[in-house]
């Protein structure tokens, strides 16, 4: 039965498999029958002979082990003598939250002093084997009987039962307020039958039979927020209940509205929402230096241990960290929770409302660097790129990049013209900046400075998934004498001067072949009678950066 607050100790090794997964090596010396320990029964004729193992008995004949006990395959089981209250209507859980809570494979016996010994059970879970002196437990339960030796394997006969400890993975299937996160996490899960770890069995009918199937469970939320299957891991999880979902879902899915013309819109929207709800509910402790084994209180934890941020596990770039000194932001995550399990392999905290923002997770500043030759076009133009010298810290702290692009025209009364292509846009409001260099940031003998005159266009696609076009600024002016950050104007739909705009679409995750990428072309408009004006453009970057969208409707509903 799963317990809320245990305190669980460090996990080891582990591997998502459903039986045994060891080199072939490791197999044959071990799965052998040892001859040398004379006994002619096998664990099944033991176990089902004693009449104070008869109720483990009659468990046992419910599962694969009342067949898998007779074979050659060498197991130790820790059987519960008579008098445990353990119950379980269904017979895949029995198996694997029961019987092999208590059968691992190779010998164990209880010899000598055994300390901190974690023994792998069949199910991938840990449990310690300890003891001295006569003295031994397993998962805290007394040897009465112990070392009994059978041709496959050893038996020791337990007083109670071990306490099968869920994973967060398991976890979320048996907390009846986490259904629409579990039904939407494990839909991804995929079986694949392991050849080289399963257990062959006679040939029939010119079929190979296995005695023990390995199954390998993979989902590839494993690998983009956490194995939350490993015993070997650990991790803090923020689960929302239902209720907490079905709120968030509402405001995320907003942000992936697709044109009416994509006949896959509504189906992508509702994946991409979900996904990204769930991108940031999960932090490594390892990553975020915090112990293991530790259930305290778990901003006592953070504040002792890793400062005032924690460090979100899903790999985006930039990385989402939560800080606490921004908004209280950190603390705010475990606010509105109604439950929490300390688990096998980390702690999980179930809350009624999930206090991310969009803006926090899934609403990015998208940005193409002018040095992105990949990302920008380029029409009467020659191109290059200035490298800043290590040497000069701060000038790089303001380009981070080390770099930035200079687009000179091809002849010398020609004005260049780039295209930035912008991928992954929302259906949500940016501002539009641009940033451009001087001409003597690096260069100090030039000393006439003078600004480029630009004309700026956007390109996007409307709901209805038509291609539209729009002036955002006529001849607009840089500031030449400084590392200057242009807030390109927009206008909403009613004509009104806005400095942001919204995309009415969203373009996440759309293939290159279907041209919906949203473009910002800059023109250089210097006429041949301004000597004043430089047709030289320098750009450091171009970029969205998102705006709080419900700030954005509030204002415009004004």
């Amino acid at each position: 039965m799963m317990k809320k607050s245990i305190i669980q100790n460090t996990v080891l090794g582990f591997l998502l498999v459903s039986g045994l997964v060891a080199c072939n090596d490791a197999w044959d010396n071990h799965y052998e029958v040892k001859d040398d320990l004379n006994p002619t029964e096998t664990l099944w004729d033991v176990i089902s002979s004693r009449s104070e193992l008869s109720e483990f008995t009659n468990l046992l004949k419910r599962t694969d082990y009342e067949n898998l006990l007779k074979q050659d395959r060498y197991f130790t089981v820790w059987a519960p003598a008579n008098g445990f209250t353990y119950s379980e209507n269904n017979d895949s859980l029995l198996q694997a939250e029961f019987i092999e809570n208590h059968v691992a494979d190779f010998s164990y016996v209880a010899s000598g002093t055994l300390a901190d010994n974690q023994i792998k059970m069949i199910n991938g879970k840990y449990i310690f084997f300890n003891g001295a002196n006569g003295n031994y437990t397993f998962k805290g339960c007394p040897l009465k009987t112990r070392n009994i030796a059978t041709k496959n394997g050893i038996l020791h006969i337990i007083d109670g039962y071990a306490d099968f400890t869920s994973n967060l993975w398991e976890n979320l299937a048996k907390v009846d307020s986490l259904s629409e996160i579990n039904k939407f996490l494990k839909s991804f899960t995929r079986a694949q039958f392991d050849r080289n770890n399963s257990v062959p069995g006679p040939i029939i009918n010119g079929e190979q039979t296995y005695l023990d199937s390995v199954v390998i469970e993979q989902n590839e939320w494993f690998s983009r927020i956490g194995y939350l299957a490993r015993e070997d891991s650990s991790y803090i999880m923020i689960a929302p209940t239902d209720k907490a979902w079905r709120e968030q879902y509402e405001i995320a899915k907003q942000y992936y509205v697709y044109p009416t013309s994509k006949v896959d819109g509504d189906s992508l929207q509702d994946l991409n929402a979900k996904r990204a709800i769930c991108d940031h509910l999960v932090f490594s402790k390892a990553e975020n230096h915090l112990r293991p084994e530790d259930t305290s209180d778990i901003l006592n934890q953070l504040s002792q241990f890793n400062g005032d941020s924690l460090i979100s596990n899903y790999r985006s770039w930039p990385r989402k960290i939560f800080y606490e000194k921004k908004n209280d932001e950190l603390s705010k995550l475990f606010d509105n929770k109604i439950e929490e399990y300390h688990l096998s392999n980390g702690s999980m905290y179930v809350v009624d409302k999930l206090n991310y923002t969009p803006l926090k997770c899934w609403h990015d500043t998208i940005k193409v660097e002018g040095e992105n030759s990949f990302d920008i076009a380029l029409k009467t133009s020659n191109s290059d790129v200035v490298m800043i010298s290590r040497d000069s810290i701060e000038l790089r702290k303001r380009i981070p990049s080390g770099m930035y692009g200079v687009f000179s025209p091809t002849t010398g009364t020609g004005n260049p013209t780039i295209t930035a292509t912008f991928k992954n846009v929302l259906s949500a409001p940016y501002l539009i900046k641009i940033v451009f260099i001087p001409a003597n940031l690096i260069d100090k003998d030039v000393t006439e400075l003078y600004p480029n005159v630009v004309t700026i266009q956007l390109e996007y696609r409307d709901a209805g998934g038509k291609k539209q076009k729009v002036t955002l600024a006529s001849k607009v002016e840089n500031d030449p004498t400084k590392i200057d950050t242009m807030v390109v104007s927009c206008a909403d739909v009613k004509g009104n001067p806005w400095d942001y705009f919204r995309f009415p679409v969203n373009e996440y995750q759309l293939e290159e072949s279907e041209e919906t990428f949203t473009q910002l072309s800059i023109a250089s408009v210097v006429t041949s009678r301004q000597k004043d004006k430089d047709r030289t453009l320098r750009i450091d970057k171009i970029f969205l950066e998102p705006i709080d969208a419900e700030k954005y409707d509030k204002e415009h509903a004004e």
